[in-house]
């Protein structure tokens, strides 16, 4: 209570102070939260990829061809006879869907011949809907008779759908037709659209890739269109089931030689390196590359808001140095400084958590994402207002204040009394 009005004292005192250390502190604050925001929703269950704890994923494949003029390498997505004869099969996992991860530009027409509407498709298998948990708010999902009858229905995002058929109520929709990419397809469901955030499931329209013109159930093909995600209980006994898998192939066959990396990868590798080909993925590298780049943003604020402390702590040597005089001893008054120092970098982090949110609810995400945009919102309230991310900004809070604080008011309180009184 001493330590709140003493710092109640010294706002009143000096309002200058405390308006330019609160806004530099928020400034750093809303950056962070950005950057932490967008790095933290790459891996963290959000909607609807609640169960990324216990997802997997094989999208690539890479081929050896060795042929009478050398070796030929391949890489891509893979072929459905692929994903039949080496994912499916695979132990451990109690779902596996294969999807298409398009993200080309795609357009659906407007039946009331308005402009063109540009979405993202996401073809893909009925287990789409029972590892992803999208809510539905009208119609089901199609089915494995939709699905291997190639029929062209869709589940549309409730974003997407407000773009096509206007302000209609999502009961309204099921059943309605629509043309994507001039081909014709009937509404069967409307769900709570993502955000492109979720790089897995999100797509403004979910269709059967067996409806697809052009599609082939019996290709042979190693390579192809597709993905894979799998949920699973033991991460690592999957991947050294298609270890064992991809070693009995190439031991049977002089001829090609094929590599799956290190997969399946989990979220947290898909999200932090983007793809899953990637080969000695270190998390301990990424942390600590982390941990530096964070020291190294909040180093500038920090040697800001230092020579602003350091200002004020000379302005107030004679109340230190009376302080001294009736007992306190230095430990006592340098944890006075920090806690009020802390008080104030509190209130700027939670200023800067507040522009944070407004900035990331109106759109700065934009400049992070590539590829096709939602027209409103990438971020929700789930994503921002997290228990982690609340507790990391505080983190950072108490961080920033002590590379700000600590080394000028320790250097200041460690003068003599007399010199300090001096100064009145």
């Amino acid at each position: 209570m001493r330590t709140l009005k003493n710092l109640w004292h010294q706002i009143c005192r000096d309002k200058l102070f405390t308006a330019i250390y609160i806004f530099g502190t928020a400034l750093t604050l809303a950056t962070v939260t950005v950057i932490a925001v967008m790095m933290w929703n790459k891996v963290a269950p959000v909607y609807p990829e609640y169960q990324r704890d216990n997802t997997v994923y094989v999208n690539s494949l890479k081929t050896i061809e060795k042929t009478d003029n050398g070796n030929m390498t391949r890489q891509g997505n893979l072929g459905l006879s692929t994903i039949k004869d080496f994912i499916f099969t695979l132990p451990h996992h109690d779902i596996a869907t294969a999807y298409i991860d398009d993200w080309d530009n795609h357009y659906a027409q407007r039946p009331d011949g308005g402009r063109d509407i540009e979405l993202r498709r996401k073809p893909a298998d009925p287990a789409f809907f029972q590892l992803f948990n999208f809510k539905f708010l009208a119609g089901k999902p199609w089915g494995q008779a939709e699905f291997d009858s190639g029929l062209r229905v869709a589940v549309l995002g409730d974003r997407t759908a407000r773009k096509i058929f206007g302000a209609t109520e999502p009961e309204q929709l099921t059943g309605r037709r629509f043309t994507l990419d001039f081909v014709e397809y009937t509404v069967c469901g409307i769900v709570k659209e993502g955000t492109p955030t979720e790089t897995v499931s999100y797509a403004g329209v979910i269709i059967p890739y067996t409806s697809l013109s052009g599609f082939n159930n019996e290709t042979l093909e190693l390579w192809g269109s597709y993905c894979v995600a799998l949920r699973t209980d033991d991460k690592d006994g999957i991947r050294r089931a298609l270890k064992e898998k991809q070693e009995r192939y190439n031991s049977s066959h002089d001829d090609i030689e094929i590599s799956f990396f290190d997969q399946p990868v989990d979220s947290v590798v898909l999200g932090l390196s983007g793809n899953t080909s990637i080969e000695g993925f270190n998390l301990t590298d990424i942390l600590l590359a982390g941990t530096a780049s964070l020291l190294v943003l909040l180093l500038v604020p920090a040697l800001n808001l230092s020579g602003i402390i350091w200002g004020r702590m000379e302005g107030r040597l004679p109340e230190m140095g009376v302080r001294k005089a009736f007992g306190a001893n230095r430990s006592t008054l340098l944890s006075m400084v920090l806690w009020e120092n802390l008080c104030l970098t509190i209130a700027g982090g939670i200023i800067g958590f507040a522009a944070a949110f407004l900035m990331l609810k109106f759109g700065i995400t934009d400049l992070f994402v590539t590829g096709n945009r939602a027209d409103e919102s990438i971020v929700t309230n789930e994503m921002v207002l997290s228990g982690q991310i609340i507790i990391f900004i505080f983190l950072v809070c108490c961080l920033l204040n002590i590379m700000s604080a600590l080394v000028p008011a320790w250097r200041s309180l460690r003068k003599p009394i007399v010199e300090s009184l001096k100064e009145n």
